[in-house]
């Protein structure tokens, strides 16, 4: 597989733009979850090798160290980065999942991007809302039942629809699916700072007001 050379200087950010999509890679997040660069490349090789982490979410790349030497690194996609989050590890893992939802956030917010796959989108970033909700308890040596799930989901329906009955993504539009996805991208991220669920319901409520008032103006400029 070839590899596309990178400039060291690209990773003083986690999240950096690649072809006008946010991407991150295993040098940021190596230093982001305090783990070394080669024990980060080696648990996303798992990932890649067990099926998790599709041909579409990962490429290989080169950077030169401080050395000048050529060395191998793996830039993620967003849903990429997603996925595999839960599975790095490390003495900050839990900051890192913190910094790294909030950079693809704020990525967004500084830049126009069209999202093609805004289906998959949405149902990636749940599933990263499952990941972080797993290891929050895990972390308090709570199980998670199927049922806190639910409650999670239920909860952002009813932020976003207004009602906590399921919703047949298959029938959003691409616009609902944006909104949806966006709103539990910041779920993920304040379960990773640690906010209870009465607490991230207050905060998600608010975020989609403010989400929702930006889109308008932005439609009407």
């Amino acid at each position: 597989m070839s590899r596309a050379l990178v400039s060291l200087n690209n990773h003083q950010n986690i999240v950096n733009l690649s072809n006008g999509k946010p991407t991150t890679n295993s040098l940021a997040i190596a230093k982001e979850f305090g783990r070394r660069h080669d024990n980060v490349v080696q648990s996303l090789e798992k990932l890649i090798k067990g099926g998790s982490l599709s041909f579409l979410d990962f490429k290989e790349r080169d950077y030169i160290d401080a050395r000048g030497k050529h060395q191998r690194m793996i830039e993620l996609s967003e849903r990429g980065a997603l996925i595999a989050m839960p599975f790095i590890g490390g003495e900050k893992s839990k900051q890192g999942q913190v910094k790294l939802v909030d950079a693809f956030l704020s990525i967004r917010d500084d830049v126009a991007i069209n999202w093609d796959d805004s289906r998959k989108a949405a149902s990636v970033s749940f599933r990263a809302v499952m990941d972080a909700l797993k290891a929050a308890r895990t972390e308090e040596k709570k199980e998670t039942l199927a049922c806190h799930y639910a409650n999670e989901s239920r909860m952002i329906n009813s932020i976003v629809f207004g009602k906590a009955c399921c919703v047949d993504r298959s029938s959003l539009s691409k616009h609902a699916l944006s909104i949806l996805e966006r709103v539990e991208a910041k779920d993920a991220y304040l379960i990773a700072k640690g906010r209870t669920f009465s607490q991230r319901k207050a905060e998600l409520f608010e975020f989609q007001t403010n989400l929702l008032v930006q889109v308008s103006l932005e439609a009407h400029q």
